[in-house]
């Protein structure tokens, strides 16, 4: 019985900048420990089978075919995991590459998501490596020997808890219209966010602004995952910042000076529902 809530966590694990065998490990052990603990919702960092600050190595073949044999070695691993995890990695699709969420259940890729607005202002590049989803031309891959979505449109309906779940990929939070928001509108009930925000002064407090204040406009649960210290290998500094949020509130955060790895929270589901009911304007 879940009495209208998704257990729910955010993990920064150990991470090796471009060792996907390594990081593919760090990530099984991360999800079976949020299996123990309940979890029926598990979420990473963007990029965190490669790492985000792998530059021009992001245009080398062996990296993207050692990120594709991690996430088949995650694939093996989850099907004893009652969980959906979702995992960042880049994938080639028609000669482009893309920075992509893959949502994981029971031995399967559900689908993915791919980002739809990519940085490239400061101190960010990722129009150097990346396309974004509005050079798809089609909304299916083969990967796995299966056709899956391959989309910025993506949606998961979890039966048991009865979570619809959304994406945004980083930056997509940070337009003034936010994926989220539309995938608010055609249902969801949980965001969650796979990220690779860098410290700057001020930068924290703005970040729980953003979750929060979006958290609230649409009515639902947010959970935010962000790159992880081991990150933190050129002239950025990342910090494992994760925040879930429900309709305005958080519910649980970690910030730079907090060591763990992985952030749990339960969202009141049937709490976003009534508020939607109550607060139509725009649903």
């Amino acid at each position: 019985m879940n009495y209208g809530f998704i257990k729910a966590c955010a993990v920064s694990p150990a991470l090796r900048v471009a060792d996907c065998p390594y990081n593919a490990q760090k990530t099984i052990e991360a999800m079976q420990q949020a299996a123990e603990d309940g979890c029926q919702l598990t979420v990473f960092p963007e990029l965190g089978l490669t790492g985000y600050t792998c530059g021009d190595l992001f245009l080398q073949q062996p990296l993207l075919d050692a990120a594709e044999a991690a996430l088949r070695e995650i694939l093996k691993a989850s099907e004893a995991l009652q969980l959906v995890a979702l995992v960042g990695l880049p994938v080639t699709a028609d000669a482009k590459l893309y920075n992509c969420a893959a949502v994981i259940f029971n031995h399967e890729i559900i689908g993915i998501q791919v980002k739809s607005y990519l940085p490239n202002y400061n101190e960010f590049y990722e129009k150097r490596w990346f396309s974004d989803s509005f050079e798809l031309s089609e909304e299916t891959i083969e990967l796995n020997g299966k056709t899956i979505p391959f989309t910025s449109r993506l949606l998961i309906q979890d039966d048991t808890s009865g979570a619809v779940i959304g994406i945004d990929v980083c930056e997509d939070l940070w337009v003034p219209i936010p994926p989220s928001s539309l995938h608010a509108l055609s249902g969801a009930n949980v965001i969650v966010n796979l990220s690779a925000s860098n410290e700057t002064i001020g930068k924290e407090r703005y970040r729980r602004d953003l979750v929060r204040a979006q958290s609230a406009r649409c009515n639902f649960g947010y959970i935010y995952c962000s790159a992880g210290k081991d990150e933190s290998t050129s002239d950025l500094v990342f910090s494992g910042h994760r925040i879930i949020a429900e309709c305005g509130s958080v519910i649980s955060e970690a910030a730079f000076d907090d060591e763990t790895e992985i952030l749990y929270g339960e969202i009141d589901l049937e709490r976003c529902e009534q508020d939607r009911i109550r607060l139509n304007t725009a649903m």
